[in-house]
């Protein structure tokens, strides 16, 4: 039996890897576990969306009563937040939003 051997004289190309090399090679390609992107935020920058957050919050305005905040002044001006009680009270409110 007679075979070809090429075209025009020119010998077919051989691969560099046999098939079963190339072959296993793509398995484990695909086999790789796949990688997660992923971000971490720093404590700096939570800490700044959260002011950024109630700056906002406290421009809108929309929580403010102008009836609380002259009788406020006014108990200011009085001087009616210098008794220790009533500093006390004040201290112990404003502590739960504090970290």
């Amino acid at each position: 039996m007679v075979g070809v051997k090429g075209v025009g004289g020119i010998p077919e190309p051989t691969p560099d890897r046999p098939a079963n090399v190339r072959d296993r090679k793509r398995e484990e390609v695909n086999s790789a576990p796949a990688r997660e992107d992923g971000v971490r935020i720093s404590s700096a920058a939570q800490e700044a969306a959260s002011s950024a957050r109630l700056a906002k919050i406290a421009r809108e305005g929309d929580g403010i009563r102008a009836d609380r905040v002259a009788a406020a002044k006014e108990r200011i001006e009085r001087g009616d937040f210098r008794l220790p009680e009533v500093v006390a009270e004040v201290a112990r409110r404003l502590s739960k939003y504090l970290p």
